[in-house]
């Protein structure tokens, strides 16, 4: 995966699996599994750092204000989480923040200033006062990062009027209090995720820090309960927000010792029933469609009064696909040539070595293009970074040499070999 999905990956994984021992949780995956797993999504980390400290979406890209404060950001939740992480990779990745900060867009600005109060206190704190006077022209993720910035740094007065101005724009529904993204379309969602399950998730942590005592906390967590998929919400950056909210407030609000009683009725009908606890944090039910009646069903879940109970439905069934229709900015093109001679082939020898030429035509700029080219039956697709002469054209040229090759990363499989493009102009 990315930088974003690594971070987005090892982050949540650090922070349950300290929740699961501050809250007495045994689980085997967790002591066993989880600590070669954050690991390995580190190790991938400190391989993507650029020369300049940064990070960018890939190993060869470069580096960008939001990925970079993110990667710090998880950087620092993982060491506190009782994870080894590299102090040279992190001291690196803040010293990129502080020298760029002032460059970046107003959101990621500010998150990146709630990064350093987490990393370096009192580093520019002059910069979040003067951020303050531009609270109209941050989103809500933006409000929610400075409130939390001037909050590390012991500013409480300040955050407190940041958080009240976050409020004020909270929207609430019959899923609960959220906060809306305006201009979803707009360049700054698409280069730094923005989201409302993110600003929302985001939310939740300020006011967990700076107010933990807000009455309309609960309904904040109901509308990222509500707004939670099968899968998790949404997007891997989503998710970890949100992961990472409902652990704070989860230890906000949960004893150790709680005991959630339930009870699940299907039309009339006890079909599960039982305790949460340390011991068991979670239960899935499964009602097969032979339980359920043709028609309108009823389900109820039940709990003891005034003991909250948080669970999702999620329905899996199965139906044709229709027709997609085609995208109509994007042409790709493919042929194959005599990788000696350079003759155009229509087909191919056991044993011939044959070059692939791939184009892509764009009618308008794009964003975070992925092109998977799937191989012919027989054909093997080398791995030409594996050659000695590719590493030394690599450590001569410059450090963005992708800028050549016109893609940011490619994956060779057995079967396909993708390439991912961060940027890519019209024409071909």
């Amino acid at each position: 995966g990315c930088v974003e999905q690594t971070m987005s990956r090892a982050l949540p994984n650090a922070v349950v699996a300290r929740a699961f021992r501050q809250l007495g949780i045994g689980d085997p995956v967790v002591q066993h599994e989880l600590p070669a797993q954050i690991n390995a999504g580190l190790q991938r980390l400190y391989k993507f750092q650029t020369s300049n400290g940064g990070w960018g979406w890939w190993e060869n890209d470069v580096a960008a204000a939001y990925q970079t404060a993110w990667v710090v950001f998880g950087l620092a939740q993982t060491a506190e989480a009782g994870y080894e992480v590299d102090e040279t990779v992190l001291a690196r990745g803040l010293s990129y923040l502080l020298q760029n900060h002032w460059e970046f867009d107003l959101p990621s600005q500010a998150f990146a200033l709630y990064v350093i109060s987490l990393v370096a206190p009192d580093n520019s704190v002059d910069v979040m006062f003067s951020l303050t006077k531009q609270a109209e022209q941050l989103d809500p993720f933006g409000q929610a990062a400075l409130a939390l910035a001037l909050h590390h740094n012991g500013e409480t007065a300040a955050a407190q009027a940041m958080l009240a101005h976050l409020g004020a724009g909270a929207v609430e529904d019959d899923d609960g209090l959220y906060w809306p993204v305006a201009n979803p379309d707009g360049i700054y969602e698409r280069k730094a995720m923005a989201s409302a399950t993110r600003s929302t998730a985001l939310a939740l942590r300020a006011f967990l820090a700076i107010q933990p005592d807000n009455p309309r906390i609960p309904a904040m967590v109901r509308w990222l309960m509500a707004h939670r998929q099968a899968q998790g919400w949404g997007t891997t950056n989503e998710t970890a927000f949100a992961l990472l909210a409902l652990t704070d407030y989860l230890f906000a609000t949960t004893p150790v010792e709680a005991e959630t009683p339930y009870t699940v009725t299907l039309n009339d009908t006890v079909v599960a029933g039982g305790t949460i606890n340390a011991l068991q944090p979670s239960v899935q039910i499964t009602l097969t469609a032979a339980q359920l009646a043709v028609g309108q069903n009823s389900l109820q879940i039940a709990t003891a009064e005034g003991t909250p109970l948080y669970y999702r439905l999620v329905e899996q069934s199965y139906a044709p696909q229709g027709f997609q229709q085609r995208a109509g900015v994007v042409t790709v093109t493919r042929r194959y040539f005599d990788a000696q001679t350079g003759e155009a082939l229509t087909a191919a020898t056991v044993g011939q070595l044959v070059q692939v030429q791939l184009s892509v035509q764009l009618s308008k700029p794009a964003s975070y293009l992925l092109v998977e080219d799937r191989l012919p039956g027989g054909l093997i697709a080398l791995n030409e970074r594996l050659g000695a002469d590719w590493q030394r054209t690599l450590a001569e040229s410059h450090p963005y040499y992708n800028d050549d090759l016109r893609y940011n990363q490619k994956e060779i499989r057995g079967e396909r070999v993708t390439f991912c493009v961060t940027e890519m102009g019209p024409g071909e």
